[in-house]
This record gives C-alpha cells, structure tokens and sequence, in this order.
C-alpha cells in the first residue's frame, strides 16, 4: 500500500492544476490560485514521500512529470494570458490600444511557457535524482513566480504599487521562460534529512521566504522565486571561487 502513497499525491497534485485552470478561466482566480499552493505543497510532498518510504517507481516518475506539466506547464500560460488579456482590455479603454498585429504576437508568444516547460521536465527525468542542483529554474519555482505576480494584478491591477508596463511584462515573461532551459545550476530544494549541515541555502531560503510572505502577502511569491535565483547565482559563485 505504501508504495503507492506516493502516485496519490502526484494525481492530486494533477487534480489541483487540472480545476484551478477550470476556475481560472471561469474567473475564479483566487480559488486556482490558492490551488496551485496546494498543488506545490503536494508535488514537494511526493518526491519526500517516496525518498521517505523508498517507493521509487520508473511509472511515479513519469506520472510526476505528466501531471507537472499540466499544472507547472500549462496553468503559468493561462494566468500570463489572463494578465495580458487585461492590460489589452485596459488600454482599450485608456484609448491607448496595442495594435491588433502586436497582440496576437504576444498572446501567441506565451505558447513558450509550456514548451519551455515541456522540454524543462524532459530533461529531468534523465537527470541524476542525487544531484545537488537542478539545471535551468525548475518549473514549479517558475509558476509560483506568476501565482505571486497574477495574484497582485488582478487584486491592484498594478505591481507593488506600479501601473504596468505590457512591454516589461512581456520581457519578464520571456526571461524566466527561457531561464527554465537555460544550463545554470540552480540550489535543489530536496530535503534528504533535515540536519543543518548540508541544508544551509534550504534553511536560509525558508526563512526568508517566511519574512517576505508574512509582509508582502502571496504577492510575495514572485518576490521568494527571485530570492531562490538569487541564492542559486550566489552559492555558484562561491564554490566556483573556492574551486580556483
């Protein structure tokens, strides 16, 4: 029974991402996003619960992969595509509208998010599990940065305070879209135990995270992800320098 502990959670966590893309297009976003937190909670709890148990399977490990996919690969697209749809609709009505050429360029340019995503997920799974970094951002990491920033928008319409800008959201999205396919070692959050040793980054990221959530709100999360990259870049530049 144990043994399949493990695949409940990853088809919950398929669940949660399947609805909350019902709900968002449905204009429920607040339930999808509070979906995709349970949804994260869950896919870190898969992995853990299979390390704990040992109930490794070559079938969990695909499923893992399918139903990220659905929920890393193809939500993140929709909440970038509702955010747009509604600077569209803003300018509209400012009377500043993007040309209609320019708006399909962009509406159809977030078709990069599930193929990045897509191709971000493959090259997972014939990774190392024991590896101390991922390669490129992982693609959870990459959808709680548009929960926070799809969170904010739609509840202010602004970002921190800030009107925004279609052709910086556009930049933004194109940035941490090809970050998940870029090379760069990023800091595994993998908890193998939880002494300190070895968990340092883990630990500090937690903390952190914890500080900017309870002040920012789940606006926040956009805000933790860019500490994560943060970390990463810093903790690869110090063990490049101590390997000179």
């Amino acid at each position: 029974m144990k043994r399949h502990i493990p695949n409940l959670l990853t088809l919950l966590n398929l669940a949660c991402g399947t609805l909350a893309i019902v709900l968002t297009l449905e204009g429920q976003w607040k339930w999808a996003v509070y979906l995709v937190l349970a949804a994260s909670v869950l896919d870190f709890l898969d992995g853990f619960a299979a390390r704990l148990l040992k109930a490794y399977s070559e079938t969990g490990k695909e499923l893992d992969s399918l139903a990220d996919m659905v929920t890393f690969g193809v939500l993140p697209g929709i909440f970038i595509y509702s955010i747009f749809r509604h600077l569209f609709l803003n300018q509209a009505v400012e009377g500043q509208a993007t040309t209609q050429s320019l708006q399909w360029v962009i509406l159809c340019s977030i078709i990069l998010v599930p193929v990045f995503s897509a191709i971000r997920l493959a090259r997972f799974n014939v990774t190392d599990p024991g590896d101390s970094f991922f390669r490129g951002l992982p693609t959870p990491a990459h959808t709680l940065f548009w929960t926070g920033l799809f969170w904010q928008f739609l509840q202010e319409g602004s970002l921190f305070g800030t009107p925004v800008n279609i052709f910086f959201m556009w930049a933004i999205m194109l940035i941490m879209a090809f970050q998940m396919i870029m090379p760069v070692p990023m800091y595994s959050l993998k908890f193998e135990h939880f002494r300190l040793r070895g968990n340092l980054i883990r630990y500090l990221l937690l903390g952190l995270s914890v500080l900017i959530l309870l002040f920012t709100g789940l606006a926040g999360l956009s805000l933790v992800i860019l500490t994560y990259i943060l970390l990463s870049l810093l903790n690869l530049l110090l063990q490049t320098r101590v390997s000179k």
